[in-house]
Order: structure tokens, then sequence, then C-alpha cells
């Protein structure tokens, strides 16, 4: 046997389980996209069960593009996805940058920083919309009340009490509301994952030129000089690499939006399949392939992005 067949000989079980565990679900979700295929149909008994004579064509597509909150959905799931990356990325610079200097201490740092990463994301939304963000007995509630207590006994000091007597009171916000759901999830997951990109910086620090950095010293370089012409550009793959990977799992979330608000005015293409999952699995299956095509488009420019990036 010749050198070339026996590694690919070797591949090909694993290739094969991969094929198989990709296009078996895929067909299924296909499948069920086209017909008629919903659970508790008392009227149509004959619909409950994923039979070809229930074919429907492009029905259940046009009754999920006609659904109030498809475009929402859609919406949602760019503008999380997108600002949650954003912050990731700043912020994952900004402390992998401070804690890239040696300190005492730094090792401890270090775990701590990077314990948020492991906690699951249910119990993260949680601990989040109740303990911190809740607007009664959260830490924001607290502290809000601790503000207005301030204001309010400031109001009658004898120099500066007219100008805080101009202050209004602070209202709490209501992280479970339709305008606010958003950013709650965006704050959680932002504060879950920027570890991930801490990590990932942190260590691409560590193979960063000193000897330039070193001469630029020597030449009279600002620090922020230093950051954006020779930081950066070192960062360039590492921040593509966590782009792409944080972008490919964050189209998926589920679990915080259902618990900070059931959906409420903050659904997700994840969430919407959910819902049409308890009953109409024809339509949770097409919405299931739009979710797979707006996947491909983001994943396609990501990969574009990052093979630029490393070709550079």
């Amino acid at each position: 046997m010749s050198n070339r067949r026996l590694p690919r000989l070797l591949q090909t079980p694993a290739v094969i389980l991969l094929l198989i565990w990709m296009l078996v679900p895929l067909s299924m979700t296909l499948y069920f996209s086209f017909i008629r295929y919903v659970l508790n149909s008392l009227s149509r008994p004959e619909w409950t069960s994923p039979s070809l004579s229930n074919w429907r064509g492009f029905g259940n597509y046009n009754f999920v593009l006609n659904n109030k909150d498809f475009l929402l959905a859609i919406q949602n799931s760019l503008v999380i996805v997108c600002s949650i990356l954003f912050l990731t990325v700043i912020f994952g610079i900004l402390i992998a940058v401070l804690i890239n200097k040696a300190f005492p201490g730094r090792g401890i740092v270090r775990v701590l920083l990077i314990s948020p990463f492991f906690v699951m994301p249910a119990v993260n939304a949680v601990l989040w919309i109740n303990m911190i963000l809740d607007p009664v007995l959260g830490l924001q509630g607290i502290a809000v009340e601790s503000i207005n207590d301030v204001i309010d006994g400031l109001r009658t000091a004898p120099v500066v009490g007219g100008f805080f007597n101009l202050w209004p009171q602070i209202e709490p916000i209501s992280f479970r509301a339709t305008q606010t759901s958003a950013i709650a999830v965006i704050i959680m997951v932002t504060w879950q994952w920027t570890p991930f990109a801490v990590l990932i910086f942190m260590t691409s620090l560590q193979s960063e030129d000193q000897q330039q950095k070193e001469a630029a010293i020597l030449d009279g370089a600002s620090t922020w000089s230093m950051f954006r012409f020779l930081t950066l550009p070192h960062l360039g793959r590492p921040i593509a690499i966590v782009v792409m990977i944080q972008a490919i799992f964050h189209l998926s979330l589920y679990a915080e939006i259902e618990i900070v608000s059931r959906g409420n005015g903050n659904k997700n293409l994840p969430y919407l399949i959910g819902e049409f999952a308890n009953n109409n699995i024809g339509a949770a299956s097409a919405t299931g392939i739009f979710a797979v095509i707006l996947a491909n488009i983001v994943a396609i420019f990501l990969l574009r992005m990052v093979g630029k990036t490393l070709m550079e």
C-alpha cells in the first residue's frame, strides 16, 4: 500500500462519521421544512406525523417570512452578536495589555480573570439578572438607592444644596423590559466571554518582539504609538480568530434570552425556532434553515477576514 493511500484510509472512518453527524440532521430539517408537521393538530390529525403526503412546498418558508417576529429575530441576532464581539475584543485587548506586565499576584489575577468563562450560561444569566441587574434586590437597585440617599442628604447642605436640588431622582433600570433586555444579554455574555479573548490575546502578547519595542523607546516613541503600530498589528490574527469563534457561538444564544425576558421583544433566531418547535415542527425547521443560511453568510465573511489576515 502506498504511503499516500494509508493516511487517507485511516481518515476515512472519521470523515464518514462526521458527514453522517452533519448531513443526517440537516437533511431531516430540510425535509421537515417542506411538509406540514404539527404536533397538536386536532382538526387535522394526519399532520401530526412527518409524512410525505403532507407536502407543503415553500409554505413553511412563506409562513416564517410573514411572521411578525422573524425580522426582529434576525435584527436582534445581528445586534447582539456584533455588540458582544465589539465589547469582548476591546475589553480583551485592554485587559491583556494591562496584565501582560509583571506585578505582584499576576498569576492569581490571571486565574480570576479567566474563571467567568467556565460558568454555565444559564447560571451566568440567573446571577446577573437577579443578583446584579435587578432594580430592587440586585446590586443595581442597592447602588441607585444609595446614590439617591446621598443626593437627598446634600440637598440641605449650605453651599452645594441649591445645586443638588436641581438633580432629579435616579430611577433603576428594569433589564427585563422590552427596550433593555437585549442590553442585559449583551452585558452578561460580554462578561462571560471576555476572559476567552483575554486568554487568546495574552498568549499572543507573549510572543511579541520585544526588540522592536526597545528600539521604539530609544527612538522616543510614545506608549500610544507603540500600541498602535506594534501591538495592534501583532494582535491582528488573534483578533480575527476570536471574532470568528465567538460569532459561531453567539449566533446560537438561547438560555440567556429565555431567563432574562422569555423572548419579550428580544427574540433571536434560535429562540424563534424554540417557539415554533413547541408545536409547528415544519415552521421551526424552515426557521432553522434560515438560521443556517445566516450562519453561513457570517462564517464566510469571517473566514475571508481571517484568511486575509493570515495571508498578510
